[in-house]
């Protein structure tokens, strides 16, 4: 019999060749809380083959959290059962320009304070805050940070986390990971509300597809 492992993860990204990649939200819940030898590096799990699961695993989108029993032969993963519990959206955009203003902003302050990284809240017309953006240092080839993210070998879930720990609402967010052409640092934008107002300009301008 094959062992399994259950638990709550949330997906990271779909790989060109089929696998998902999931995060294991145990090892992220650690991490936040200090946990210097949690494993943040996600599993690829192969998809189911066939079936009901099929379904439910195709429709799945990074950034989901999901509550899913995982069958193991030697070191390779696949879904056995798999129940949607959250579906706030991460989008990959790479190779954007037109970056918004407070955007470039939050790393002209770390540039100034000589900084790799800075972070700010961003507030709607009504002065309610409606999101956080971070900016990080490209880092030189042949690193890619972008591509780190997307793959996890950066992990953003912490930042997710935080947002999560800090705030009461348990709304589903929208999570911009967006590459630059003509700036010096990769940008993560974690919107509250997924289907507000401001996460849909933000697909709008930098060409993301829609709910």
């Amino acid at each position: 019999m094959e062992p399994t492992t259950t638990g709550r993860f949330r997906l990271l990204d779909r790989r060109p060749d089929g696998t998902i990649l999931l995060v294991d939200l145990e090892e992220a819940s650690k991490a936040a809380a200090g946990d210097h030898e949690a494993d943040l590096q996600p599993l690829a799990v192969e998809p189911p083959a066939d079936g009901e699961l099929t379904e439910t695993v195709c429709e799945l989108k990074p950034g989901y959290v999901v509550s899913a029993r995982l069958a193991w032969n030697e070191s390779e993963a696949r879904f056995v059962d798999c129940t949607v519990e959250e579906e706030t959206w991460i989008q990959y955009a790479d190779g954007i320009s037109g970056v918004f203003e407070l955007a470039q902003e939050t790393w002209y302050d770390a540039q100034t304070a000589g900084d790799a990284m800075n972070s700010r809240t961003t507030y709607s017309t009504g002065n309610e805050p409606n999101g956080v953006v971070y900016t990080f240092a490209k880092q030189t080839p042949p690193r890619d940070l972008f591509e780190e993210f997307r793959t996890g070998t950066t992990p953003i879930e912490p930042l997710i986390q935080r947002l999560e720990a800090e705030r009461e609402d348990e709304q589903d967010r929208a999570v911009f990971v967006m590459n630059p052409v003509d700036e010096e640092f990769v940008l993560i934008y974690i919107v509250f509300s997924k289907d507000g107002m401001l996460a849909q300009t933000v697909r709008d301008t930098y060409g993301l597809p829609s709910l």
